[in-house]
């Protein structure tokens, strides 16, 4: 038991980081838009965000198949790294009024190496959990989600006590800076754990990994990727949640950050659960029983916040489909380690991980913004949550019917 929550505490550390980071720029999003690009420019801030995701795949092969040819620990000890860096350039940069054009770049390369880092993260941190227990791969797999979830709850919570407390203007200024600050804390320790864990990879023969992956398994890559199309899709939405509910429903940043905050909690019960559920019933049941009514319900929970744009209206619709999402995302990690063999599983699971994210989430907020302010429409979250889980559907089927699992 000691030596599980050792690999679980290890696997999770940088993707804490990874996530809290994520999403604290999400949330502050307005006030680094006004720090530190011209005229204060939110899509160009969304734009960057997405941009960072660009630097995954590039990640994603080179911490994937490092993790396949040195070992989990290895590579999860280099992508902690990075990712602290990441979030020292966010801390230390300068305002766009001190240093003009290179402080947006700065910010950009801040992005690129956290997208470079993260690229990498998913598989080598999951693969380590769901290779110490494979009779429990759902349960231990499922803490990816977990953390996640773990790193939203603090990011979101940091956010909505910065801006609770802070005027206005000293928020502005510099208090946006508090919760990076704060991200910095986790590195070196992570670090130090992650140096010290037990090494799970039982196959470390293949000299050339991303080639082998990608010349033997292209379909497996691209329908993992697809795999994944609603769950990060939602997660992308709740970080552009607060922007939505200020921007276009009107509703005062605290309660949009403590809408976020409160949903943020639901994964940490609903997640453990389904994937213990899935070690006992299998994996395919309740992913597809969640996507299906993620599917159904999406559009009209929308049109129900479109029709009372209150707090208690979007939280309430939110928590119905957070619930679901939830129950979905659980075993994902795990069913994507599942179609990949031991020797490509970093790899593979990072490539195809970084391609889904890359897709469907890296500019779903540049997207769903750009689409609102186009067309007016206050349900466009809603459709893209319903396309995303069709193309999710469809991938869980195929994988079901054609795909051999490995674990």
């Amino acid at each position: 038991m000691a030596k599980g929550l050792r690999v679980v505490v290890a696997a999770s550390a940088g993707n804490v980081l990874e996530w809290y980071d994520f999403v604290v720029f999400g949330y502050l999003a307005p006030q680094i838009a006004a720090a530190f690009f011209p005229h204060g420019s939110l899509l160009l801030t969304f734009a960057t965000f997405g941009a960072s995701f660009l630097a995954r795949p590039v990640g994603a092969a080179v911490i994937g198949g490092y993790a396949d040819r040195r070992g989990r620990r290895a590579a999860l000890s280099l992508s902690i790294v990075l990712m602290g860096l990441g979030t020292l350039l966010m801390v230390i940069m300068p305002r766009y009024a001190t240093i003009g054009p290179a402080s947006a770049f700065g910010i950009l390369l801040a992005r690129l190496i956290q997208g470079f880092s993260a690229g990498g993260e998913f598989g080598g941190s999951t693969a380590l959990m769901i290779e110490h227990a494979p009779a429990r791969a759902g349960f231990f797999g499922s803490f990816q989600n977990t953390t996640q979830a773990m790193a939203a709850i603090l990011g979101s919570g940091v956010a909505w006590a910065v801006t609770a407390a802070l005027p206005h203007a000293a928020l502005e200024s510099w208090g946006f800076r508090i919760p990076f600050v704060l991200g910095l804390l986790i590195a070196p320790v992570g670090l130090y754990i992650r140096r010290h864990v037990p090494e799970t990879a039982p196959d470390l023969a293949e000299s050339a990994p991303v080639i082998a992956l990608l010349s033997t398994y292209p379909g497996r890559v691209l329908l993992g990727a697809c795999t994944i199309a609603a769950g990060t899709a939602g997660t992308y939405l709740n970080v552009y949640l607060p922007t939505y509910a200020q921007t276009h429903l009107h509703i005062a940043s605290a309660r949009s950050y403590g809408i976020t905050f409160l949903l943020s909690c639901v994964p940490l019960f609903v997640t453990p659960l389904s994937g213990h559920l899935s070690d006992r019933i299998g994996r395919m049941r309740p992913m597809l029983i969640c996507c299906f009514l993620l599917l159904v319900l999406s559009y009209p929970a929308f049109l129900l916040v479109a029709a009372d744009p209150t707090a208690a209206t979007l939280g309430g619709v939110l928590l119905v489909l957070t619930v679901l999402r939830s129950g979905y995302a659980a075993p994902m990690p795990v069913l994507l380690g599942e179609i990949f063999p031991a020797r490509v599983r970093g790899a593979g699971m990072s490539i195809a991980y970084t391609l889904g994210v890359v897709t469907f989430g890296g500019f779903a907020q540049l997207l769903m913004e750009s689409l609102i302010r186009a067309t007016g429409n206050a349900t466009v979250p809603g459709l893209y949550l319903a396309a995303t889980a069709a193309i999710t559907f469809a991938a869980l089927l195929a994988i079901w019917r054609f795909v051999p699992l490995a674990l």
